[in-house]
């Protein structure tokens, strides 16, 4: 795909197969199912506990497939390593928590684990931003404002409802913004990526892939809340959306590498 190719351009077709579609989504189906079959134990890990690190690591890898067929690109050769990097990141993280509860028999709050949970961010909105700003060099004044009152709004939310509670612990509270923050400004660039992609060379396969990264950082602000009220369970629908979420993104990447 040449450089020289702008917002402007008309999408020759879709570029998903809507088959493949409904089969990621039967298996987010299948996932939840066995979320609500196996038994969830304090301090132990299940079969299903691996489904996602599985998940995120295919995605890690396709990224760098992707960036590999990108190399004589640096807007999209970089942008595609650093989404590499971004679920390396994570799936290190989930490495690393998985070991503190299977082998330590330690509860990973605050650990190590969470260093590479928060390093995805950065890496992933630099994807998001490069692909925007090539794709829409201009971004009006309107956009500006909700791009950074989204972020905002979440943290404004989740000190609200921490402040509520009784009893709060403002360690976590402090622990928790940073995360907070981080997810809704990826949250709030995959939002506009979403909008800029539809009018994008391949408009469904580059929207796809912004939807998947949506997807999982609208999971992580969810669980980020949950944790204020103690309600976060394996069988809380977030877990399917962070399972869901890198499958979107992989078939999103797989066609990508496909079409360039």
């Amino acid at each position: 795909m040449s450089e020289s190719t702008r917002e402007n351009t008309v999408e020759p077709k879709s570029g998903l197969n809507y088959k493949v579609l409904l089969l990621i989504a039967g298996l987010a189906v299948i996932y939840q199912t066995f979320n609500y079959i196996l038994p969830e134990k304090e301090g132990e890990l299940s079969p299903i506990d691996f489904v996602v690190l599985v998940a995120v690591v295919i995605c890690a890898i396709s990224s760098f497939l992707v960036s590999n067929r990108y190399a004589r690109s640096t807007v999209f050769g970089q942008a595609y390593l650093a989404l590499g990097i971004g679920f390396t990141a994570y799936a290190i993280g989930e490495i690393v928590w998985d070991f503190y509860i299977g082998v330590l028999k330690i509860y990973p709050y605050p650990s190590i684990a969470d260093i590479f949970f928060f390093a995805q961010y950065p890496f992933i909105i630099f994807h998001l931003i490069r692909n925007i700003k090539f794709f829409k060099r201009k971004i009006s004044t309107i956009t500006k404002i909700w791009l950074a009152a989204i972020p905002v709004a979440l943290v404004l939310i989740y000190s609200y409802f921490t402040f509520i509670q009784v009893g709060y612990d403002l360690f976590d509270y402090y622990y928790g913004v940073p995360f907070v923050a981080a997810s809704a400004t990826t949250l709030s660039f995959a939002v506009l990526g979403m909008q800029v992609f539809r009018q994008s060379l391949l408009a469904s396969v580059w929207s796809l892939l912004a939807l998947g990264i949506f997807l999982n950082t609208f999971a992580d602000i969810n669980y980020y809340h949950l944790e204020i009220f103690g309600l976060y369970t394996r069988i809380h629908w977030v877990n399917v959306l962070w399972f869901l979420a890198p499958l979107l993104i992989t078939y999103s990447l797989y066609r990508h590498y496909k079409i360039i």
